[in-house]
């Protein structure tokens, strides 16, 4: 029996606490929030949002949804709305939009108009706790609606929950539905700001205030609106939600306020890229761009559906060009949104653009060479090395600069001219050579010097010379700041001895068998040169001849190989040779003396007569000798 109390106490007990719970959430808001209004019937069908760019509207409907909103018994709380209008609706000047709000208890099973509300605002003040459900809907006419002919546009159910006690906000985030307004319009354009507490069902006052109200105006429903003046920069648009108890949570959103495109500014050579700022919800029939030139003449650049465009790579006689864009929102209506106009500033390229070009001329004797390689500088020629030096940069950086050459240490009698003048330099000694150096040329107005080095070479040895003229660049004339060093082409002086040189390379003929007696067996000269290899390097060719002579037979130390050996030439003619010098080549005044051997089609060759011979290694000496004339 005890035990039967206890658990009937117990009971009650539980029972009175759930009950408290439930008084507390109803008391404070938990748990009493909407039904989300989405999933409410409304009188009619939610229509679709109006489709639009930067405030021109191809279709109408609402451009203001009514929010769901919290509030507590005995205090008002406005719902609102904001209609657009199609471009071809607002032909008919003499229309207005016809409300009328709908409300429903009983979550969307029965609507019952509002009496009296015919406006895009409804202000409502409950008297109980619970949620009831508006929704708008209007048509656009003028006179009288034409049945079945006049649309009704519907808006979304909004749901109006009424607390027993206010909710204070502890938090506020805002967002506008368009970052960017034009401020060169006839008609001013516009945007609303929206704001979502937290908790979401907080009953605070919610007021705007605009940061700059020259730029952009905003209403108490959260309607901004740029100014038609010019007036460029981005307003802060700051919503504060009020609290019961006096405190407020405030949040911002950034709107640029502009003339629809905005100034660009690169470097001499890049391109820019001018966009069309706003929000455009579908692609515009048509954009023409436009470039107005420095002198005001106006171009046609583009004509295309694209909200950009690229001009091609820039120079600097497009700084300060102005674009602008003429937008056809649709094919079914001229009109036609234009934007603000928005400076290109081109940037001077000041990266100097340096080419140094070079040539060589051999002033004691000329003949053979090209303007960039001399091809036989002997002892005591006098070279000279010239060319230019160009900015091709108008713009460039580039204020001073030295010349440089690299010359042979020995070469004497140097001289220096720059602009066909004398001029100073110094040497700077580099291992075996020296450094000329002509300092100080200004290329601030002048952009090309020419210049020449002069000098007398001593080389008596060959050797291939590569040299060149350079110019270190300097940004100032105190010569601290070092742009760069630009190199030209290279110039190639081939310094010999002025001397021919001849060298006979050891022939061999192989093994000699019974198999190939009395065989004519070629001769393979050893290494890899030819029978003669032959060097020329003489500034007077003078008529020549080859002449060649066998020493003795050949022979193994002991006996001799009765064998005779002979030369043919490229052109077949053979020559048995002997004792005696015999002409094997001839060359003509002013030809070099070419080498002898496989490679020009000569050939020596031996036989060896039929008959006992001793085995063995068979030498003899061959003599060649070349003849100059005189």
């Amino acid at each position: 029996m005890l035990g039967s109390k206890g658990v009937r106490w117990l009971t009650i007990v539980l029972a009175t606490l759930l009950i408290a719970d439930f008084y507390q959430q109803v008391r404070t808001g938990k748990g009493l929030v909407a039904q989300a209004a989405t999933t409410i019937p409304g009188k009619g069908t939610q229509s679709d949002a109006p489709i639009g760019m930067l405030g021109f509207y191809l279709t109408t409907g609402f451009n203001l949804q009514p929010d769901d909103s919290y509030t507590s018994v005995n205090h008002p709380r406005i719902l609102t709305t904001s209609t657009v209008h199609s471009l071809l609706s607002v032909v008919n000047v003499f229309a207005s939009d016809h409300f009328q709000w709908a409300q429903s208890t009983n979550e969307g099973k029965q609507w019952t108009d509002v009496n009296g509300a015919r406006s895009a605002d409804l202000e409502v003040t409950p008297t109980k706790v619970g949620t009831v459900y508006y929704q708008q809907r209007f048509q656009y006419f003028f006179g009288s609606p034409i049945p079945f002919v006049t649309p009704t546009y519907y808006s979304r159910v909004a749901a109006l929950t009424t607390l027993p006690d206010p909710v204070p906000a502890t938090g506020l985030s805002v967002a506008a539905d368009s970052d960017y307004l034009y401020n060169n319009q006839e008609k001013a354009q516009q945007t609303y700001v929206h704001a979502t507490p937290t908790p979401v069902n907080a009953t605070g006052n919610l007021d705007w205030t605009s940061s700059d109200p020259s730029l952009a105006t905003v209403t108490s429903k959260g309607l901004v609106t740029a100014n038609k003046m010019g007036k460029v920069g981005t307003v802060q648009i700051t919503g504060a939600m009020t609290n019961d108890n006096g405190r407020q949570v405030t949040a911002a959103v950034s709107i640029s306020i502009g003339r629809g495109l905005d100034d660009q500014k690169v470097a001499a050579g890049q391109t820019a890229t001018f966009r069309v700022r706003g929000k455009f919800e579908q692609a515009p029939a048509l954009v023409t761009w436009h470039r107005v030139a420095a002198d005001g003449r106006n171009t046609v650049v583009s004509r295309t559906t694209q909200l950009s465009y690229t001009t091609p790579a820039t120079t600097m006689a497009d700084d300060q060009a102005n674009y602008y864009a003429e937008i056809k929102v649709s094919d079914d209506v001229d009109q036609v949104l234009t934007t603000g106009r928005a400076k290109l500033t081109v940037i001077p390229d000041r990266t100097p653009a340096v080419t140094v070009t070079s040539t060589v001329r051999n002033l004691t004797d000329d003949k053979g060479n090209t303007p960039t390689m001399l091809t036989n500088v002997i002892n005591g020629d006098t070279c000279v090395i010239s060319g230019a030096v160009t900015d091709k940069n108008a713009q460039s950086r580039l204020v001073d600069g030295d010349f440089m050459i690299k010359l042979p240490g020995d070469a004497t009698d140097t001289t220096a001219k720059v602009d066909g003048q004398p001029a100073h330099y110094y040497t700077v000694v580099q291992g075996m050579d020296v450094v000329v150096v002509v300092s100080g040329q200004s290329f601030t107005d002048v952009k090309t010097h020419s210049f020449s080095i002069k000098f007398t070479t001593h080389k008596t040895n060959n050797l291939v010379y590569k040299t060149g003229v350079q110019l270190i660049g300097y940004a100032d004339t105190s010569r601290s700041h070092v742009l760069d060093t630009y190199q030209g082409n290279d110039v190639i002086l081939n310094f010999t001895d002025g001397q021919l040189s001849a060298t006979a390379n050891d022939v061999d003929f192989g093994q000699l068998t019974m198999t190939n007696v009395v065989q004519e067996l070629p001769g393979k000269a050893l290494g890899d040169g030819e029978l003669l290899d032959v060097t020329d390097h003489r500034r007077v060719k003078a008529a020549s001849q080859v002449e060649l002579r066998q020493e003795a037979a050949l022979n193994n130390g002991a006996t001799n190989l009765a064998a005779t050996l002979t030369f043919t030439k490229h052109d077949g003619l053979s020559q048995t040779l002997s004792p005696t010098n015999q002409v094997v080549g001839t060359t003509p005044a002013g030809t070099l003396v070419a080498p002898i051997g496989e490679a020009q089609g000569d050939q020596l060759n031996v036989k060896v007569s039929d008959g006992a011979f001793q085995p063995g290694r068979y030498t003899t000496k061959l003599d060649w000798t070349v003849v100059l004339g005189p």
